[in-house]
């Protein structure tokens, strides 16, 4: 899937070579690029999704396995999906997940008998799944003439 857009070449060899200390990293930018969804700047969210994503990425390509990893990479896929798609980038979206679905299958097929890690992938296409047709949905529900943004964040009160 490495279409690498957000990280410099200086910066994937340091992720390769620091997967720890860049998981720690993208959890940090995943803070501050959820504060920004929540705030509609998918303009500001999107470049610091793009560098968790390819982060957490280049670490899942590693074969490092950890259900964090897995979650995170998931997760900020979905985030960076519905970014695209609330800035009106469907085809970004659409594109994206449809990548993240296809390596979760990969990762699951390579999982083989392993039951646990077969049903964790599951779940994460799962969730891939859905999200892609929440995308869908968003982009052919016209509001006034326009499309209505993807709203991924509900504030609990």
């Amino acid at each position: 899937m490495s279409d690498h857009q957000y990280l410099c070449v200086k910066h994937r060899t340091w992720v390769n070579a620091h997967p720890k200390e860049a998981f720690n990293t993208l959890l940090q930018m995943t803070t501050v690029a959820e504060i920004l969804l929540q705030q509609t700047d998918y303009q500001q969210a999107i470049p610091l999704l793009g560098s968790a994503f390819e982060t957490a990425e280049i670490i899942f390509d590693q074969g490092i396995e950890s259900p964090q990893l897995t979650t995170s990479f998931t997760s900020l896929g979905i985030m960076l999906a519905h970014a695209y798609a609330s800035a009106y980038r469907f085809d970004m979206a659409s594109g994206l997940l449809q990548k993240l679905q296809n390596k979760m299958q990969m990762s699951m097929q390579e999982a083989g008998d392993y039951e646990t890690k077969s049903a964790f992938f599951r779940h994460c296409c799962s969730a891939i799944a859905e999200a892609e047709l929440e995308i869908l949905a968003c982009s052919e529900s016209p509001v006034n003439g326009r499309f209505q943004p993807f709203q991924p964040f509900q504030q609990l009160h």
